[in-house]
């Protein structure tokens, strides 16, 4: 009798376990399923959720005292023949039990894991004149799997930009292209969950060049320069950053011509100039203000626009076009085969690629600095060429002796030798 009841009450542990998160659930469902309306009907339960939480506690710690208790035994049991107990009345059934009760009573923690992946619209700035902002009062959303199923439906409406739903706040932040849908529509998407739309109200968007001043830099990569390097302007954006008393941000341009800076509110004109003024002195950068009319398309867009460590991106595909423009060299001289040729190059790319993200300062790429990469190179290419058969590689360091499309110099030609055409090595074709 005491056996057939711990199986009882393990099975109403996890019946009140469920129950105690079944409005978060029912929303995860939902989403799987491909269906809203159901979702708001068991919002009813969550008032009680901490009651039927303390229930099933209730329930399994009274199954484990009934399944641990010693049995009372007595000279007439003795004689009598002791029976198995079945899976379901064991120790380990009820193990198991207690493991999914657990389970169920933490789903609102874990629900997040469900969610759909949030809308992107990087190309906010370039929508200014038709982009709005509306914030939605939503009753009915209990925990993170309800504000999973208000997002769900948002992304499925043509014109929704970005979205933010909080179940906290019961709130859902919504920005949205007027000229492809309305706020009604956007209402009717989230009343197809079955949650309550109480009112929204109109949100100013504040823009985004608003307090941003606009710095021409000459921060172009010589040995790629259609990017601007992230090598030299990674570490004067990073101090720029940690001047949080007047510096909200700043940003290197994808070519490397302009930085730009966010100011603090309250922070006067004459104390931003001393700020770039004492930022130009330090890293020896010339930082010009002009126009933001300019720029203001694209910022702060982050596939032109790049803040202190997002540079990095920006070092890496300039080490992949020092390594494209040395294997160019190499080929023109007859000195790489095919069979190796990407091997080789990926090498020559992994080299520099380590050596910008190393440096703790622009002024860490020495002529030391490179020559360690001549060397690195080098014997990189001895794996395919065989030792003592790579020659060695001279790389274009100064700015005088490379320009555009600038190739490495072989070995026995000199980077800073003007030939007799008036060009180095390093700007033959």
């Amino acid at each position: 009798m005491i056996l057939k009841s711990s199986g009882t009450l393990a099975s109403a542990s996890v019946f009140t376990a469920i129950a105690a998160s079944l409005c978060c659930i029912v929303p995860v469902v939902a989403i799987l399923a491909g269906s809203s309306s159901i979702v708001a009907n068991f919002s009813w339960i969550e008032p009680a959720r901490p009651y039927l939480i303390g229930l099933s506690m209730v329930v399994l710690a009274f199954a484990w005292y009934i399944k641990l208790k010693p049995a009372k035994t007595s000279d007439m049991d003795c004689n009598c023949e002791i029976k198995k107990s079945s899976f379901v009345q064991s120790k380990s059934f009820l193990a198991i039990i207690t493991a999914v009760s657990i389970l169920m009573m933490a789903f609102p923690l874990y629900a997040g894991i469900f969610n759909p992946s949030p809308k992107v619209q990087s190309n906010l700035v370039a929508l200014a004149d038709s982009r709005k902002q509306v914030k939605f009062t939503i009753q009915g959303m209990t925990c993170a799997g309800c504000e999973a199923e208000v997002n769900n439906e948002l992304s499925k409406v043509n014109g929704v930009l970005t979205y933010k739903t909080s179940y906290v706040s019961k709130s859902s932040l919504v920005t949205y292209d007027a000229l492809k849908v309305d706020v009604k529509s956007i209402e009717a998407a989230i009343s197809q969950t079955g949650y309550i739309v109480k009112g929204y109200e109109m949100i100013n968007i504040t823009p985004a060049t608003s307090n941003v001043s606009f710095y021409e830099a000459p921060l172009v990569c010589h040995a790629a320069p259609s990017i601007g390097c992230g090598s030299k302007a990674k570490f004067m954006l990073i101090e720029l950053e940690k001047n949080t008393e007047a510096v909200e941000g700043a940003w290197l341009y994808r070519k490397g011509t302009v930085v730009a800076i966010k100011w603090k509110g309250d922070i006067s004109d004459n104390k931003k100039e001393e700020l770039v003024n004492t930022i130009s002195t330090k890293y020896e950068i010339d930082l010009s203000e002009t126009d933001a009319s300019n720029y203001a398309k694209s910022f702060p867009n982050n596939k032109e626009w790049f803040k202190g460590n997002e540079v990095d991106k920006l070092s890496k595909e300039e080490a992949a076009i020092i390594a494209k423009n040395t294997i160019a060299a190499y080929k023109k001289d007859g000195l790489i085969k095919t069979s190796f040729q990407k091997e080789f190059q990926a090498d020559i790319e992994k080299i520099y690629t380590d050596l910008f993200l190393s440096i703790s300062s622009y002024k860490d790429l020495t002529t030391e600095a490179y020559n360690k990469v001549e060397d690195q190179i080098q014997k990189a290419g001895e794996k395919y060429v065989g030792k003592g058969k790579m020659p060695r590689v001279e790389l274009c360091k100064s700015d005088e002796s490379c320009s555009e499309g600038a190739k490495s110099c072989t070995e026995g030609q000199d980077c800073n030798k003007k030939e007799s055409k008036g060009k180095s090595c390093c700007d033959k074709n």
